[in-house]
């Protein structure tokens, strides 16, 4: 129908559509164009920031002294949360370790379970951190911090050392317990013998069966002797 319009009034009714479109048209073509470019910026700068945090966790790797100290803190600062963070804590709880400083190392390790790092770093921390409770004598506290391991890739480890503790404790039956269990997680693609030994020494001992009593001789009763023909005549 538009084609029998004049010029005029097709012009007209187009004003009148944009006068009643226009605005929120425009209004959302902006916001179109802002969210790409915000998108888009966004995107720059998340790349941008894990490549500066990558090469601040290598110059940490590579430094020593004071300048990796120094390091170590300027990742605290920049990346909190994320995966070269936890690295570099677990890097530092080691070192305090072997320094024999092991208060740092709990530590260390305990900030990588708080934070928001990674699930299976964080089940990598709590393995160490038991382990520091368990050669510090608390099992109690090892056991607690193993409860919270809940990756597939760490759960058999965990498992194996609630066996250790369970054996420090003279708690057999708890051991055998959780080394089958660490058996299971593992698998059987290949042989594991030091957790196989660990599951035999923490076995209940078989008991022998209870040897049957031998039945008792049985005595035949005498035939009687069959009548004599003389006692039949009588």
């Amino acid at each position: 129908m538009s084609d029998f319009l004049s010029d005029e009034e097709q012009l007209e009714r187009l004003q009148t559509w944009w006068r009643r479109n226009g605005t929120g048209l425009v209004t959302g073509l902006v916001l179109a164009v802002a969210g790409l470019a915000g998108w888009r910026w966004y995107d720059q700068w998340a790349t941008e920031a894990r490549q500066a945090t990558s090469g601040l966790y290598e110059s940490f790797l590579a430094a020593e002294g004071e300048g990796r100290t120094i390091l170590a803190e300027q990742l605290d600062e920049a990346s909190e949360g994320t995966a070269y963070h936890a690295f570099t804590l677990l890097h530092r709880a080691r070192e305090a370790v072997e320094a024999d400083a092991i208060e740092a190392a709990v530590a260390y390790l305990q900030r990588v379970i708080d934070t928001d790092s990674p699930d299976s770093l964080k089940d990598l921390a709590r393995i160490r951190l038991a382990r520091l409770h368990q050669q510090g004598g608390d099992g109690v506290a090892a056991l607690a911090v193993l409860a919270g391991v809940r990756g597939s890739g760490y759960r058999g480890l965990a498992q194996e050392l609630k066996g250790d503790i369970h054996t420090e404790r003279g708690e057999p039956s708890l051991a055998h317990e959780a080394y089958r269990s660490a058996f299971e997680e593992m698998g059987g693609e290949r042989e594991r013998p030091i957790l196989e030994m660990k599951i035999n020494d923490t076995a209940p001992p078989v008991r022998p069966e209870p040897e049957s009593a031998e039945p008792e001789p049985q005595i035949a009763e005498p035939e009687p002797e069959p009548e004599s023909a003389e006692t039949v005549q009588e």
